[in-house]
């Protein structure tokens, strides 16, 4: 006699009399009718006697009315003669004052919605990885980043190199190189590759963040290891960037060497005339130190022009800091125009920093240190006007200039005495040598009131430096611009010094709010002599440090100051930018819930996702499961007792259709349309889209279709001048993209990060020698050959398609079931899913087993399927 014992909440249960304990199991493993393979268990109605020990275990549930005991789960395991043969929840069905009855099953494994509700991918916790900019790409592309290890050897993500819209190219006279040609022309920017990332190690991290730990079958299967994912957000989505300490460091001057800077400067025409300069794209420029690790700060040469483009590479507040000095020239030289001996009592000189500037921008570049309008809402003839004390900062309006952020003045003492108009000298200052640094406001423009509302923003800025505050003119406090700012190292305190008209030095320390994408640049605005330009050279430094991602940590008032509210900023709070760290987790699609992409993923790969002990999730290839050699065997030919058998049919469909969503608006699959012979146009929906149709002449009617929301990946060849061969490039376009027809100049601003996303796998590296640094990107393939295992990226039906490597499809519609009543062994019953079952000679995989009795006082109906795959 068996000896069974069941236990329920980890007790053991009371069955009275063993005769008359009975259970019954019902096990599915395969349904042809479906694709993929499962293990299914319940029981049939089982009862228990309502003794002390159940009514303790059940909680006196058939005594008292306790609020939901029909819809308590309860942990359950059976064993049979020490054996184990079920592990899965007992629910009751009915209780009453004799019995309980319920039955075992195993309840539907937890689904990633009940995980992840509603969360979207990019908000699924964080995944910092090392990243400091293009330097990165190389390691991660190459395999040799820093964490390689914690990675298993795999890199968390590469930089593959894929076309999201076209090649990124620079005419020559107009005119463009093919479409399809890699040459000199082409320009290689961080920004268009954003990164692939893995998806084992992506499903670990979303698990990870949501408490659980990741385990299961596929994250051992190599095919699954090396797969990435292709990058998809919309295409305003801020993508990947190095956020690090950045600095440019340089001289500039209007004569230097005999050249003039007369060909790069603008002169704009007032009571007091300037010439300005734009020193990033100036003939004169000499950069002494650049430090950016993130492809941040280009320099080019046009002509004899330098062009240094400096890029703000993520939004939010950065601490910046600009030094400078001012060292007058001796002599008078005429080249191109007059150069006089520079003199800051003549000359009077602007040095700043501006953002987003065109050529327009210098057309109308005045001097900004004015003390008045538009400064500031007051007149130079009004009463109880307001004024920053000797040398302190003057803060900028940005109706005086949209693009203004930071600068130092010096100079004019002559204009200040010889002409009423003048505006520009601040009457605080009483030793005769004027200087002072400068800022933008920190607040709402005092004109923004006047201002339609889809202007009001370029006339409200988020800046603080130190100060403080304005006077009146008779030296009363104004409260007006106190800002407070502790821990601003006095090296670094924002000042201007000048000793005497032939040098001057100042610098400003600032936390800004700068855009992401937005450029800056450095001018110098100087006043032109009646006979000529003032002969100076500049030493400029200008830094930035990534500081915090949002504008509220600013403390500054609509009196732009933070005494009056009490609150002051430190400027050595610590970062919340991740510096020299990238969250991959916010490079996932903004548009997609992770619980849509977990099951689309399983849905591709035929995976099984099942909630096991505790917090962990196992991510199970289901094909596992199915029995590929013979070392298993129950042998039923020697077994007695077998008292019939029946065929039944399997009731296949006529076809299995899979595969990829598919926009035929892709280049790729326009691409391989076929051709109309008659017409020569292309057939409407012939092109490759990486399915398969398996037939399996079943006299069935119904079809089985499975399509995830993933793409299929369509190559192009594009041939590179640079190297002289060809690559095979991953294109992401509609196909008007690559008409002749369009015309490149219109096409290149196109992009298409938002496509459906596709996998790959990385097959090599593509090395390659820019104008500005060498980009060792990654070339990906549909096709992984490695470690014996093989498998192409689609669903056709070749030895190495996803469906060869991850689906059981049976397509034999002339086998059956076979249904034979036998007795098992506890033994042989949890091993049917790891057993071939010998019958008449012939094998045969256990397709379900009904009514198995451990016990063994009755048969068991089994459900065979012939081997024939």
């Amino acid at each position: 006699m068996a000896n069974i014992e069941l236990y329920i909440n980890k007790q053991l249960c009371e069955t009275e009399n063993p005769d008359n304990f009975s259970v019954y199991l019902k096990r599915q493993f395969i349904n042809p009718a479906e694709l993929s393979t499962k293990d299914a268990q319940r029981s049939y109605d089982m009862q228990l006697p309502a003794t002390a020990v159940n009514n303790a275990i059940f909680g006196y549930t058939n005594t008292e009315e306790v609020k939901g005991k029909f819809s308590q789960l309860y942990d359950a395991q059976l064993l049979v003669d020490g054996i184990k043969i079920f592990d899965g929840k007992f629910k009751l069905s009915e209780i009453t004052r004799d019995y309980y009855k319920g039955n075992l099953g195993v309840p539907a494994p937890k689904t990633a919605k009940d995980i992840f509700g509603e969360t979207m991918m990019n908000q699924a916790g964080t995944w910092l990885v090392d990243f400091k900019g293009i330097e990165d790409i190389a390691l991660y592309n190459t395999g040799k980043h820093s964490e390689i290890e914690k990675y298993e050897g795999i890199s968390p993500c590469i930089f593959p190199f894929v076309l999201y819209g076209l090649l990124p190219k620079r005419s020559q006279n107009g005119i463009y190189s093919d479409k399809n040609r890699i040459d000199n022309t082409v320009l290689f920017d961080i920004n268009d590759y954003p990164p692939s990332v893995n998806c084992i190690h992506m499903l670990k991290e979303v698990f990870k963040g949501a408490g659980y730990e990741l385990t299961g079958s596929a994250l051992a299967d190599e095919r699954l290891k090396q797969l990435y994912v292709s990058y998809k957000n919309p295409n305003d989505y801020e993508k990947v960037q190095a956020v690090c300490e950045m600095k440019i460091a340089g001289t500039w001057g209007n004569l230097m060497n005999g050249v003039s800077e007369k060909k790069r400067y603008y002169k704009t025409v007032s009571w007091l005339d300037s010439y300005s300069v734009d020193l990033f794209n100036s003939q004169n420029i000499k950069i002494k130190e650049v430090v950016d690790s993130g492809y941040n700060i280009k320099q080019t040469q046009v002509g004899n022009s330098n062009n240094i483009k400096f890029t703000i590479p993520q939004s939010g507040l950065y601490k910046l800091i600009f030094k400078a000095q001012y060292r007058a020239k001796e002599g008078n030289e005429y080249i191109d125009i007059n150069f006089e001996e520079g003199d800051l009592e003549q000359d009077f000189i602007e040095l700043k920093v501006l953002r987003n500037c065109d050529e327009d921008t210098f057309k109308n570049l005045f001097f900004d240190n004015s003390f008045y309008k538009n400064n500031i809402n007051q007149n130079k003839e009004g009463q109880n006007n307001k004024y920053p004390k000797a040398h302190q900062v003057n803060f900028i309006d940005p109706k005086q200039n949209p693009h203004f952020i930071c600068g130092l003045a010096w100079g004019g003492e002559y204009y200040s005495t010889q002409r009423e108009e003048n505006l520009y000298n601040n009457p605080m200052v009483k030793d005769y040598m004027l200087h002072n640094p400068m800022a933008i406001t920190g607040g709402n423009s005092w004109t923004i009131e006047e201002l339609p509302p889809n202007e009001q923003d370029r006339y409200k800025a988020y800046s603080a430096v130190a100060s403080e505050g304005y006077v009146y003119s008779d030296g009363k406090d104004a409260n007006m611009f106190k800002i407070r700012i502790d821990g601003i190292p006095e090296k670094i305190k924002t000042q201007t010094i000048r000793k005497d008209n032939s040098n001057a030095t100042g610098q400003v320390a600032q936390i800004v709010w700068l855009e992401k994408d937005e450029t800056i640049t450095i001018a110098s605005t100087s006043r032109i002599r009646i006979l000529g330009w003032g002969h100076h050279e500049i030493d400029f430094e200008l830094s930035l440090e990534p500081f915090i991602p949002y504008k509220g940590w600013l403390k500054v008032d609509e009196n732009n100051s933070t005494l009056t509210s009490g609150e002051a900023m430190n400027w050595n709070a610590p970062t919340e930018f991740e510096l020299g760290r990238m969250n991959l987790i916010k490079q996932l699609p903004s548009n997609i819930k992770v619980n849509d992409w977990v099951e689309n993923f399983c849905k591709a790969f035929n995976l099984d996702l099942v909630h096991g002990k505790k917090n962990t999730i196992e991510l199970n290839v289901k094909n596992k499961n199915i029995i590929n050699n013979i070392t298993n065997i129950i042998d039923l030919d020697k077994r007695g007792g077998i008292s019939q058998r029946t065929n039944n049919p399997l009731k296949l469909p006529y076809s299995y259709e899979l595969g990829f969503t598919v926009d035929t608006n892709e280049e790729g699959y326009y691409r391989k349309m076929e051709i109309d012979e008659k017409t020569g146009g292309r057939i409407p929906n012939s092109g490759e889209n990486g399915g398969g149709i398996y037939l399996t002449d079943s006299i069935e009617t119904n079809k089985i279709s499975q399509t995830s929301n993933f793409s299929y990946c369509w190559y192009m060849d594009i041939i590179d001048d640079i190297n002289n061969t060809s690559l095979s490039i991953p294109v992401i376009t509609d196909h008007d993209l690559w008409d002749n027809k369009s015309d490149y100049a219109d096409m290149l601003s196109k992009e298409y990060y938002d496509k459906a996303q596709r996998f790959w796998y990385q097959s090599g590296i593509y090395d390659i020698q820019s104008k500005e640094n060498n980009f060792k990107l990654a070339m990906v393939s549909n096709t992984y050959n490695d470690k014996g295992k093989r498998i192409i990226l689609d669903y056709k039906d070749t030895p190495n398609s996803i469906i060869q490597n991850y689906f059981l499809l049976l397509t034999h519609s002339d086998n059956n079931y076979t249904i034979v009543d036998c007795l098992l062994t506890p033994e042989e019953y949890i091993n049917l899913n790891k057993s071939f079952i010998k019958l008449n000679g012939d094998l045969y995989t256990v397709a379900e087993i009904d009514g198995y009795d451990p016990t063994c006082k009755r048969k068991a109906s089994l459900k065979l399927i012939r081997k024939t795959i």
